[in-house]
């Protein structure tokens, strides 16, 4: 409970000191920053969380997949309609190409609708990450490697499910023994940043994926580093 009042007290604070940045903050000038203007490698898809305040974490690990030479797209939660178009266009433009959705929070929340969306166009998304979802759909049949970061105690996000039939991998780690990690700053753990960028450059490198169904519940301390999640 204790918890639970400061996460929001938490958020009305950060809402009062930071509304003018909810404001002026422009996805589309972050992509366009970051981009590469050759072929892009994939469609790699980052979404905030609620009210556009948290999830710097998300940043940074889109700066630092552009340092790689990989373009990512920063969005907020309410933009489904807008990855989804993006998408398409990118999709239809450049031919099949890795799909990879990266979302936290409310974020993680869209990204699994994203895929739903797209599973109905006959896309795969190739890699996806959930941070801390706090609503989460199950997962569509079309997603091939799925990670859900989750606290079982002491936090805020919720595990992962997936629909009949799943035929990809889906991973649910643990982080609620994690020392200090919650879910306002999981987004923002070195180690779980380590393991997302080292997974979105071998699933992009990757000429095919290979399905297994699996579906596996983990501790942080067995799961989170910095080397690629299998």
């Amino acid at each position: 409970m204790t918890r639970r009042i400061e996460n929001i007290c938490l958020i009305v604070v950060m809402l009062l000191c930071g509304a003018t940045w909810v404001v002026g903050w422009n996805s589309d000038a972050f992509a366009q920053e970051h981009a590469n203007r050759s072929r892009p490698k994939g469609d790699i898809v980052l979404v905030r969380g609620g009210f556009n305040i948290f999830s710097e974490g998300l940043d940074s690990i889109a700066g630092e997949l552009a340092r790689r030479g990989i373009a990512a797209r920063l969005y907020r939660h309410r933009q489904g309609s807008q990855i989804v178009s993006s998408i398409l266009e990118n999709q239809r433009r450049y031919g099949q190409h890795p799909i990879i959705l990266i979302g936290h929070s409310w974020g993680a929340n869209r990204i699994l609708n994203v895929a739903r969306i797209l599973n109905k166009h006959g896309l795969k998304v190739r890699y996806m990450v959930t941070i801390a979802a706090t609503d989460p759909i199950p997962a569509s049949r079309n997603i091939q490697k799925l990670t859900n970061y989750y606290f079982k105690y002491n936090g805020w996000g919720e595990p992962v499910e997936a629909v009949a039939g799943f035929p990809g991998s889906l991973t649910n780690i643990d982080m609620s023994t994690t020392a200090e990690v919650h879910h306002f700053n999981v987004d923002e753990y070195p180690q779980l940043q380590s393991q997302i960028i080292n997974n979105v450059v071998r699933f992009l490198q990757a000429k095919k994926v290979t399905q297994r169904s699996s579906i596996r519940w983990m501790a942080h301390s067995a799961a989170v580093g910095t080397k690629p999640e299998g």
